[in-house]
């Protein structure tokens, strides 16, 4: 039987980037997302944790920015450091692509790559941020292997067990993969840069509901609309099925949820978030670093999410089927909120079973 360890960790695109794009998102809205909201550019009007993180006019969140994203390079010195112990065959990455690689009413609710390898630019962001934190070339292209065999063994067995699944052959997006998972592969390997390890990437589309998506949230929530994402249960069983799938292969496996928790900018504009929900993912991190995961298929709701701007951890609640599949309790966990970087990171390591 072929041993699983589990992996949490940021996808949060600008760590990999100069320390002064880590508030950007928030910037970005006050220059010009807000401006039929002037109140929420208002700094009195934000929670003091908040206009503590965000500092003088001069610093503008920069300060905070640049801890946490020190804060999150030593924790992918942690990971990497756990999957060279395990030195697994391939790396499943779980991650969140919403629009990138589909879009229109043929995107499927997830979906797994099945390439020999991906030719992609990791160290430019959507062609305009170009002043990454290595200073490598941003117009340099690297490749990242994947795992045919593994994705089609996946695919197969999902298949046999009633999960529609679609499967990707070749390359569609125009940048190889979905950010968040460039993103995922250079923070697992953050120090070499190598991508010797094969990945499999499957991407999970948590919004949906014909549901549109910038800096300043999600457009309104159609209840009705007749495409909606996975629902928390069925995100629970695909990860058991996963699980199972990879305990029966002769594969050891890294499987990996590349994804942060919830986002300023993940529920309704009328919402008006000006910043993640701390208190709210903080009760949940209580109950995951706990072990306490094993009901969040039925113990999750789509208004849950959405109060609290937690619709990408449909992800993690897919890692948690699978390690409530194996019986993997939690050896580290860590949860860094941060007020001014748009999203709330969690690092987790289980034990591999």
């Amino acid at each position: 039987m072929a041993e699983i360890l589990g992996l949490t960790l940021t996808d949060f695109p600008f760590i990999r980037m100069k320390p002064r794009y880590m508030p950007w998102v928030l910037q970005a809205n006050l220059a010009a997302g807000w401006k039929t909201r002037p109140h929420l550019c208002d700094s009195r009007n934000w929670p003091e944790p908040m206009r503590q993180a965000w500092g003088s006019d001069q610093d503008q969140g920069f300060t905070a920015g640049k801890i946490a994203q020190q804060h999150q390079i030593e924790q992918f010195k942690l990971l990497k450091r756990e999957l060279d112990q395990f030195q697994p065959d391939l790396i499943v990455l779980l991650y969140r692509d919403s629009a990138e690689t589909f879009a229109g009413p043929e995107r499927p609710k997830f979906w797994i790559s099945a390439h020999e390898q991906v030719r992609a630019q990791l160290y430019c962001l959507w062609g305009f941020f170009r002043g990454n934190y290595f200073e490598d070339d941003p117009d340099r292209f690297d490749l990242l292997t994947g795992h045919r065999p593994a994705a089609m063994h996946l695919a197969g067995d999902l298949k046999q067990a009633g999960l529609e699944c679609r499967v990707v052959d070749e390359p569609i997006h125009a940048n190889g993969l979905g950010h968040n998972a460039l993103a995922s592969a250079v923070h697992l390997d953050w120090d070499q840069r190598k991508f010797a390890t094969p990945i499999v990437p499957i991407g999970i589309d948590p919004f949906r509901f014909g549901r549109e998506r910038n800096n300043e949230g999600l457009s309104p929530w159609d209840k009705n609309n007749p495409n909606p994402p996975l629902t928390p249960a069925e995100a629970f069983q695909l990860g058991r099925q996963i699980a199972k799938s990879f305990r029966r292969s002769r594969w050891r496996v890294a499987l990996a949820a590349g994804v942060d928790w919830s986002h300023a900018n993940d529920s309704a504009w009328d919402n008006e978030r000006t910043h993640p929900a701390v208190e709210a993912d903080r009760v949940r991190f209580d109950q995951w670093r706990n072990g306490h995961f094993d009901s969040w298929g039925e113990s999750w709701s789509f208004e849950e999410m959405e109060q609290h701007a937690q619709w990408e951890l449909l992800v993690t609640i897919v890692l948690a089927g699978a390690m409530t599949e194996i019986k993997a309790p939690v050896k580290y966990a860590d949860f860094c909120p941060t007020w001014v970087c748009n999203d709330n990171f969690v690092t987790t390591i289980f034990e591999a079973r």
